[in-house]
C-alpha cells in the first residue's frame, strides 16, 4: 500500500459526529491529501466539484467552509485515517456512489492512474462497498470526461 498505509492501516475513528454531507467533505479532504501533498490542480477540482454538487446547493459558502474546517480539524488532530474511516461511516448508502466518483475525479486530475493511486481508489470502493464493476465504471466515467 505505501504511502496510503496510513489512511488504510488506521482503525481509529473521530468522536465527531459528522453529517452525510460533512462525511463527503471528508473524503474530498483525504482525496485531495492522500498523496501526501495536494496539488494545486487537485485543490481546484476539489473546489469545482463541491460548487456543482446538488447536495451542496442548500448550503451558503461560509457552510461550506466550516465543513472543509470541520474535516482539517480531524485531520490534523486525528490523522488522515482517522477522518477516513469517521468520513466513510457518515456517508449515507444514497451517497456512496457520488462520495466515490469525486474521490476518482480528485484522484486522477490529472488523467494519469498510478499504481498507488489505483490502490487508494480500490480501498476505498472496499470501504465503501461498492462492487468492483461499480467502482470501475465510475472510474470508467470519471476518465471519459
Amino acid at each position: 500500500m505505501g504511502e496510503y498505509n496510513e489512511i488504510f492501516a488506521a482503525e481509529a475513528q473521530s468522536q465527531e459526529i459528522l453529517s452525510s454531507e460533512e462525511g463527503i467533505i471528508g473524503i474530498v479532504t483525504v482525496s485531495v491529501f492522500a498523496d501526501g501533498q495536494p496539488s494545486d490542480e487537485e485543490s481546484q477540482v476539489a473546489t469545482d466539484i463541491v460548487n456543482s454538487l446538488d447536495i451542496f446547493e442548500d448550503y451558503s459558502p461560509h457552510q461550506i467552509q466550516k465543513m472543509f474546517d470541520k474535516a482539517a480539524a480531524i485531520l490534523q488532530k486525528e490523522g488522515i485515517g482517522s477522518l477516513f474511516n469517521t468520513s466513510v461511516a457518515a456517508i449515507s448508502e444514497d451517497l456512496v456512489e457520488i462520495a466515490f466518483a469525486i474521490a476518482a475525479e480528485i484522484v486522477l486530475a490529472d488523467n494519469t492512474v498510478y499504481d498507488a493511486e489505483d490502490i487508494f481508489l480500490s480501498n476505498l470502493a472496499d470501504a465503501l462497498h461498492l462492487s468492483s464493476e461499480t467502482a470501475q465504471k465510475i472510474i470508467d466515467e470519471v476518465l471519459d470526461v
